[in-house]
């Protein structure tokens, strides 16, 4: 990897930055494309909503926590979203009705399909122990293959395994599946298969390390 990589907890005057980030980073993301096919119309949505996005991002810092990785020159190159659940129920977030007035302004025609994401990927959510949940881990098409991706996810695991916590995730391509099973993770059941030819979603759980 060329240059050095530091990770670090965002905050929440970053969320305007945090929002453009997750906007450039995301047009070419798996899920993102199934819901939004036409890559003009993704392009402008992601662009446009950026008022709804920075509203979001301080809702994630309110229950949960961002990473940032950024790369020699200081700039946020990219970001992870880890929500904590302590096993009673799936972390907390927006009410449906929130969800379904962020999904309407952020999609447009196309937020029936991010429900459905959402969804599906709910009723796989594992609920019976304590876990950190990563919504999502984005980083720049510059940056992509330097480690970053993994520093992240490095610097979050250690702290769970610090305080003897699980992982979830849900692996959006092979790629990215590959890389969270060099850190532990492994499949969590049947792959969560979106319809039309969407992508197949795999649940990935990491075990919280038991003492010695």
């Amino acid at each position: 990897m060329a240059g050095s990589v530091t990770v670090r907890r965002a905050g929440a005057d970053e969320a305007a930055a945090i929002a453009t980030v997750l906007g450039e980073a995301s047009l070419d993301e798996a899920v993102v494309g199934w819901v939004v096919p036409d890559e003009r119309i993704r392009r402008d949505r992601l662009g446009s909503g950026a008022e709804q996005t920075v509203g979001w991002v301080h809702g994630v810092l309110a229950t949960g926590e961002i990473l940032v990785a950024q790369d020699d020159s200081g700039g946020i190159a990219g970001l992870s979203l880890w929500e904590y659940t302590d096993g009673d129920a799936v972390a907390p977030g927006p009410s449906p009705e929130e969800l379904t007035a962020v999904f309407a302004q952020a999609y447009g025609e196309y937020a029936p399909r991010m429900a459905l994401v959402h969804e599906l990927t709910q009723r796989r959510h594992p609920r019976d122990e304590p876990h950190w949940y990563l919504q999502l881990m984005v980083v720049l098409p510059e940056h992509r293959g330097r480690g970053l991706g993994g520093a992240m996810l490095a610097h979050q695991l250690a702290r769970a395994d610090a305080d003897r916590v699980a992982a979830y995730l849900e692996a959006s391509t092979p790629r990215n599946r590959k890389l969270y099973e060099r850190h532990g993770f492994r499949a969590l059941g049947a792959p969560i298969v979106l319809p039309d030819g969407g992508p197949g979603i795999q649940p990935m759980w990491r075990p919280a390390v038991t003492p010695t």
